[in-house]
């Protein structure tokens, strides 16, 4: 995966544009929780597809919520103690109807997709959490 680091972008600290290409800004370049978050990303677009999986992201409130939870509970990993704060980036910043307190919940769940995020649908009547190509 490549790696870019520009202060230009200034509203995350970093975002998987490709499966192969992250950018990062450059005061989290070594951030490994991080790194092993875009990763989850880049998975998930190889899994979806490209397209597919920004026209869900950016279309799909569901699809939206179950991708950022995946990828935060892969930087709990990293950040135990992080999960009040992952849960507010999630409730606040992913233009998402969910609470701060049910994306805490959501991440602290034990198995790999909440019950909510099971049975969320993406276009295309694809289960979000298991959306394939």
């Amino acid at each position: 995966m490549r790696v870019i680091a520009t202060p230009l972008l200034f509203w995350a600290d970093g975002m998987t544009v490709a499966p192969t290409l992250v950018v990062v800004h450059p005061r989290v370049r070594g951030d490994a929780g991080l790194m092993a978050h875009e990763a989850v990303h880049a998975r998930q677009m190889r899994e979806v597809g490209l397209l597919r999986f920004w026209w869900w992201y950016f279309t799909c409130p569901a699809f939206r919520l179950w991708s950022e939870i995946e990828a935060y509970r892969v930087s709990l990993l990293f950040q135990p103690s992080a999960a009040r704060h992952f849960a507010r980036v999630i409730a606040d910043g992913y233009l998402l109807p969910v609470s701060a307190h049910t994306a805490e919940r959501l991440l602290r769940a034990a198995t790999g997709k909440a019950p909510e995020l099971a049975t969320a649908k993406a276009p295309g009547g694809a289960a979000a959490g298991h959306a394939r190509t």
